[in-house]
């Protein structure tokens, strides 16, 4: 038998659609939450390997710089390389420097070597060779800045920079210092500049 005072304790049809809306708004907002912490984490990975190349760039140049020895080169037509070219329309930097680099062909690694830094289709390259002699061919090639729009090294004379040095003889002297100036799409121009040692 039924009274007035009783009520049924089930949702009605229209508390089911309000609570069901409430759901999917706040699954709506954790999803978008998540897309967006998704979304930051890859722009802060792209940020960090971004900043470890120009590290990367820095480190490889500063210590190519520091070890400078003023040594000629032969290529393999027996002509002499300057000892120093910097500016140079095909190789952007080129010299010799001090201190173990590993063969081309594996071989031991030698006491001197010769560095060259170029631009080539979009990237800056660093190719050594051991053999000083201009009778090894090859050349061991790293990429150290895979996009660049842009390239250039400037030359610090110890008042302004240039965009040429060539040290042709023993007499002739190094720049004080060597910047590599490159454009990055995503991140403008960046600037890492390095001291030259003084080796003989």
């Amino acid at each position: 038998m039924r009274d007035g005072s009783h009520t049924d304790s089930g949702f009605t049809l229209v508390e089911a659609l309000v609570s069901l809306f409430i759901f999917s708004l706040v699954a709506a907002g954790a999803v978008l939450m998540l897309g967006q912490s998704v979304a930051t984490q890859g722009r802060v990975q792209e940020a960090q390997a971004a900043l470890r190349e120009v590290q990367n760039a820095r480190a490889l140049l500063a210590g190519d710089l520091s070890h400078y020895v003023g040594r000629e080169v032969r290529e393999a037509d027996g002509s002499v390389r300057p000892r120093l070219i910097g500016g140079d329309a095909d190789v952007a930097l080129a010299f010799v420097r001090a201190a173990a680099e590993p063969s081309a062909d594996g071989g031991p690694a030698t006491r001197v070597a010769l560095v060259e830094y170029a631009f080539e289709d979009g990237a800056i390259v660093r190719r050594t060779r051991s053999d000083l002699s201009g009778e090894q061919a090859g050349m061991a090639e790293r990429i150290i800045v895979a996009e660049a729009e842009t390239a250039r090294f400037e030359f610090y004379d110890g008042v302004s920079w240039r965009d040429q040095w060539l040290v042709g003889s023993a007499g002739s002297a190094p720049p004080r210092a060597v910047a590599l100036v490159y454009t990055s799409q995503r991140y403008g121009e960046i600037r890492i500049e390095a001291l030259v040692g003084l080796g003989a």
